[in-house]
């Protein structure tokens, strides 16, 4: 009896201990099995987590790259901007040229106080006019003049100095326009000679302030006028263009006024008013 409880007792001290075993086991392939488990989702996390960064370092010099492009873009845009405003500016400049070559300056104003034939001669017009030369800003210079001339077309006579359009276009304060110095008026009827004289022969004109002007260039063109009109070279040296004597002509009618202007870059032309 002894011997077989003890047969049983061993049986189940075996048993317990197989089943510790057993157990053991389990729990050891259970905790295996989690850690493994753990470990590919740790290096499925770790591979996401590289590919992100790999990601994240490409986004990087993407932007890196647009920023780049984007300060060639505004660089490009600096730079065309200021072509634009140099254009704008040339353009500007032009424009201005163009309308100081147009600028057209009144230097005489021409009344129309009688004009008609006498009994001695019917045939025979005789017009009177008073001149009066004007300033710049077409304000009396010098005290009107009451001139007869034999004819109703009436002549304005003068010397004109024609400068470089280049000064003209920028204004230059001594070329900046064309210069006129009047020499008579006169009629269809009667030679220029026989016309009465308006400003000396040889002198500067009023309107440039006279002989005492500081201006020795235009004192040297006008006592020289006929020198350097049959000289373009040397004339050229001082930038002028043309030297010339010009008369246009107009058919003055009793009552009307004329105004005589001259042109920055060209010479004299007569408008009624």
């Amino acid at each position: 009896m002894a011997a077989t409880f003890h047969n049983v007792n061993v049986l189940l001290r075996t048993a317990v201990l197989l089943g510790l075993v057993l157990l053991g086991g389990w729990w050891t392939m259970l905790v295996r099995g989690k850690l493994r488990a753990s470990e590919v989702e740790l290096q499925t996390r770790t591979q996401e987590l590289a590919e992100a960064r790999d990601g994240l370092a490409e986004r990087d010099q993407r932007i890196g790259q647009l920023g780049d492009m984007l300060e060639q873009r505004k660089e490009e845009i600096r730079t065309l901007e200021a072509t634009v405003a140099e254009k704008e500016r040339a353009i500007q400049a032009l424009e201005l040229a163009k309308r100081l070559l147009r600028v057209d300056h009144r230097v005489a104003r021409m009344e129309v106080l009688a004009q008609g034939s006498t009994a001695e001669a019917p045939d025979h017009v005789r017009t009177t006019v008073r001149f009066t030369e004007l300033d710049d800003a077409g304000e009396q210079l010098t005290e009107p003049r009451d001139l007869t001339v034999e004819g109703k077309m009436v002549y304005v006579e003068a010397l004109v100095i024609r400068f470089d359009d280049t000064y003209v276009e920028q204004g230059d304060p001594l070329r900046g326009a064309s210069l006129c110095l009047f020499q008579r008026l006169f009629g269809e009827n009667q030679t220029p000679r026989e016309g009465p004289a308006l400003d000396a022969a040889g002198q500067q004109p009023v309107v440039y302030g006279g002989d005492t002007a500081p201006a020795a260039l235009h004192r040297e063109l006008w006592q020289r006028f006929w020198d350097y009109a049959n000289d373009p070279e040397l004339a050229r040296t001082l930038g002028v263009r043309a030297l010339q004597g010009e008369a246009p002509f107009v058919e003055a009618r009793l009552g009307k006024t004329y105004r005589v202007e001259l042109r920055a870059s060209g010479g004299l032309t007569i408008v009624a008013e």
